[in-house]
Parts: structure tokens; sequence; C-alpha cells
């Protein structure tokens, strides 16, 4: 059995199989779930995950990134994955011919792919239904539809909105636009245009128990134990679990300082009374970073809180004052529990003055990864 690694995350599939069952219950079995997995599974490793979501059975998965498409494939991924768009034309054509389905947001690319291909394949449209970033907008959309459809070899499998919103206060409107995108599409339909997939809600959209007639829902957030929700209380999001459970490192050094020592670090420079200091391997280049101005940070060692003192490229120094015993090689709970504290992701992202998602981005892909029922290392958050 391979030792744990010196820094390394673990991921709870429990969680997210937890997760994926409470998003099913809401959204009801005459919807599919479509799992977005973008942005390296929101920082949770995309290969573990997909890899888990596709043992989950759901329907298909999403990305972004055209890398990330090729990489589950190459883990033995044989779920539909879906490409949200792209901005360039070429990674959009390359996805085509690999297997993928792209997302069309302009008649341009329509045409581009129905020139290249020479039999029937799949593609998503998407449509602005009041965000305002990518699609077609509703007021133009129905032409847009119909020149498509005109196109030879293309089938257009689903068509898709993106509502989010991130308050209470901004439920109506969400509600409001889930509306005019049920109408749009029965209008389609009646019209004789028919679509496999139709998506418009997201985590949020399920977890403010919003309803719409689409056959689909495509979530994020929600799969990862994470609220979508920028204001605490806004909705109860008290069943979700995380799923990043744990990030570990270890004690490599520890140096004690006397009374009167005119040491640097963490700006102390003259210490009033004895200080033992203790040094992770873990930086800025792991994606830490020190807490700003008026927070506190702190890891847990042997069960107890050591705040940080700093935060350099490559290392993190603690303050290991009343700390018996510590020594190199002592684990340290940077994300988790040790014993009956616990480090919670917002409290990090409250230290770096940022929101819990933003801080599992500057983490993603800095660790190895394992999932907390296995014993091989899977892959790099």
């Amino acid at each position: 059995m391979n030792q744990p690694a010196a820094v390394c995350a673990e991921i709870d599939l429990g969680a997210l199989a937890s997760n994926v069952r409470l998003m099913q219950q809401i959204a009801g079995s005459d919807k599919q779930l479509i799992a977005s997995i973008k942005a390296n599974a929101y920082g949770h490793g995309v290969v573990p995950i997909a890899q888990a979501l596709q043992d989950l059975k759901v329907d298909a998965l999403a990305t972004g990134s055209l890398k990330e498409a090729q990489l589950l494939r190459q883990h033995g991924i044989v779920l539909p994955i879906l490409l949200f768009a792209f901005a360039d034309s070429e990674l959009t054509m390359r996805a085509v011919t690999e297997g993928f389905i792209p997302t069309l947001t302009h008649l341009q690319m329509a045409e581009a792919i129905s020139g290249v291909v020479k039999n029937p394949t799949s593609v998503y449209l998407k449509i602005d239904a009041g965000l305002g970033r990518l699609g077609e907008p509703l007021d133009s959309a129905r032409q847009w539809v119909e020149k498509i459809f005109q196109l030879p070899n293309l089938r257009i499998e689903g068509i898709y909105t993106h509502v989010p919103f991130a308050d209470s206060k901004q439920r109506d409107w969400a509600a409001q636009r889930l509306q005019a995108f049920d109408q749009f599409v029965a209008e389609l339909k009646n019209a004789g245009y028919q679509f496999s997939v139709t998506q418009a809600m997201a985590s949020c959209c399920l977890l403010a128990r919003l309803q719409d007639h689409c056959n689909a829902v495509c979530v994020g957030h929600a799969l990862y134990g994470l609220s979508p929700f920028s204001s605490p209380g806004s909705v109860d999001v008290s069943q979700l679990r995380p799923v990043m459970k744990n990030l570990k490192s270890r004690i490599i050094h520890t140096s004690h300082h006397a009374e009167g020592s005119d040491i640097a670090v963490g700006g102390l420079y003259g210490l009033k009374r004895p200080r033992t200091i203790g040094v992770l391997p873990t930086g800025m280049a792991h994606g830490l970073c020190k807490p700003v101005e008026g927070k506190v940070m702190a890891v847990l060692i042997r069960g107890r809180k050591a705040k940080v003192l700093s935060v350099s490229l490559e290392h993190t120094t603690v303050d290991l004052d009343g700390m018996e015993g510590v020594s190199p090689g002592d684990p340290v709970t940077l994300l988790g529990y040790d014993g009956d504290e616990e480090i919670t992701l917002s409290s990090i992202a409250t230290a770096w003055g940022i929101q819990p998602l933003e801080a599992l981005m500057r983490l993603s892909g800095r660790f190895p990864i394992r999932s907390m029922d296995a014993t091989e290392e899977s892959g790099r958050i």
C-alpha cells in the first residue's frame, strides 16, 4: 500500500452520490441530469469525479474544456460529453470531429460545421434568456433556430439556456426567465421543431425549488456541496454535503526561538516571549495565500488550531506556541476535521476575502487527490 502523500486532497465520493440523489429528487424522475464538470470539476479533480458520476449513471457530462473531454475519453468515460461554447472556432471543429457535442451560439459556426461534416452530427443550441453572456437572444432566436434547422448534416439534439442567480431577491427574475424560455421552446415544438434535450435550470433554480417544463437540468455547484448563493440563508442548502473533505500537509521543520530573538517571520521582529515555529511544504505555488488584513487563518495540528504566520512561495509558517512535541512528519490539516476541530472552506475563503468557489479555483490542479474510499492516487485537485 502506498504511503499517503506529504501534501494531498481527499474527496468524498459518498458525499457526491448523496448530492446527486438530492438533485435528482428535487428535479423529479422525468428530468435528465447533466453533470457540469467544468474547471477541473470545480476544483475537485475531473477524472475521479467523472468516473464516479458515470458509476452513478448521470445522463451526460458538460465541460468547457476540450482537453478535459479528451482526458475523460482516455480514462474510459463513455457518457455523452457536451462542450459549452468555445470562443475558438478551431477548437469547436476539433470537438465535432472527435465525437463531442458542441454548443452553437452563432450562425457562422453552425454553417462552418455543416459544411465540413459528412454525416448527421449532434449539436446543442444556446439561447440567451436574459443572462446576457452567450447564446442567441430570445427576441431573435426563432429565426436563428429556423436557419440552423435548414442546414444539412446537423442533428439539433438539444437546446438550452442558463438562468443563474445568487440572491433570493433575484428569484422572481429567474422564474420569469424560465417561463419565457419554456414558452419559446413550446412555440418551436408547435412549429414542428423537436429536441431530445431541453434544459434551463441549474443548481440555484433547483435549490430554490423553481419549476420549468424542460426535460433536463444541468447541475454544477450543488453536486460538490457548494452553495451557488452569495448571501448565507438565501435558500436552504443544509442537505448538501461537501465533496472536498480534507486538504492535508505535514510539518517539515520546527524551530524554537528564545525571548528577544529578532526573527522576521510573520512580521514578529523581536519576540516578547519564546516562540516555536513550524514550517509546511505548502505555499503560494500550491494556491495558498496570506489572509487579508484583519482576518486570521489557521490550520489544525493534533486537533488544535495553529495560527498561520506567513505564506511564501513554497512554504507556510505556523505558530506552534503551546503545542508540545510537534515534530517534522506530523500531519497538518489545511481543510477538514482533526478531532473535534474543523477548518471549513468558508473560513478559508473568508480569510482570503473571496468566495468558497474562488478558493477552490486557487487550489485547483495543485494537489494529488485521493478518494476517501481508495488507496491509490487518482489525479490532482
